[in-house]
């Protein structure tokens, strides 16, 4: 119901309406007074009562507050999820393979932010890349750790080894190790690779 196009209530409305409100207590004050007469009551200090329901109306709010708080929590990814991804992204990520058409569609697959941006940007030269070196490659994850959390985001260190299959004239695999510090971030339901670092 609007109240527009209605007169404000005066100054001798308010006052009417206050001291409407101050009988109505002071009534049903008398009538609990009456009723403790007549043994129907309890009498019960005000103070003791104003307390009692202050102490009532604090522990619901900070119950409610700690039921929300541990929603938070149940549903917030670990840091074993954190280091899982991690491991699962980069292994993909510094693995390639000729044979695998697709590796580039996979590394984006599981990217976002900065890092898909930057690798979308690359994707069809890294692919050509690999199909001209006939590069393949077996990887292996090593070590993770989280060494930071800020939110629903993780920065995890991963060490990792590549070995690339036996090419040319020397017929021996080559061995490089990598150290990475990589950002994992949910991203439509998935957690993935945000921004990608790799160390000295």
């Amino acid at each position: 119901m609007s109240l527009r196009g209605q007169a404000r209530p005066g100054a001798a409305e308010i006052a009417a309406e206050r001291s409407a409100r101050r009988d109505l207590r002071e009534a049903l004050e008398e009538l609990h007074a009456r009723e403790v007469d007549a043994g129907l009551r309890r009498r019960v200090p005000r103070r003791r009562w104003i307390l009692a329901t202050l102490v009532a109306v604090v522990a619901v709010v900070l119950a409610g507050i700690a039921v929300m708080a541990w929603s938070d929590t149940r549903n917030a990814p670990t840091d074993d999820d954190f280091e899982r991804a991690a491991a699962d992204r980069v292994a993909v990520l510094i693995a390639p393979d000729h044979r695998d058409p697709s590796r580039a569609r996979k590394i984006l697959a599981g990217a976002t932010g900065t890092f898909y941006d930057e690798f979308a940007q690359s994707a069809d030269s890294y692919s050509a890349f690999v199909q001209a070196n006939g590069s393949v490659s077996r990887s292996s994850v090593d070590g993770t750790g989280v060494s930071a959390r800020d939110g629903d985001s993780a920065t995890v260190l991963v060490a990792a080894t590549v070995v690339f299959d036996a090419a040319g004239d020397t017929g021996e695999e080559q061995v490089r190790r990598f150290r990475l510090r990589v950002l994992v971030t949910p991203d439509d339901g998935a957690l993935k690779l945000g921004a990608v670092q790799y160390l000295p």
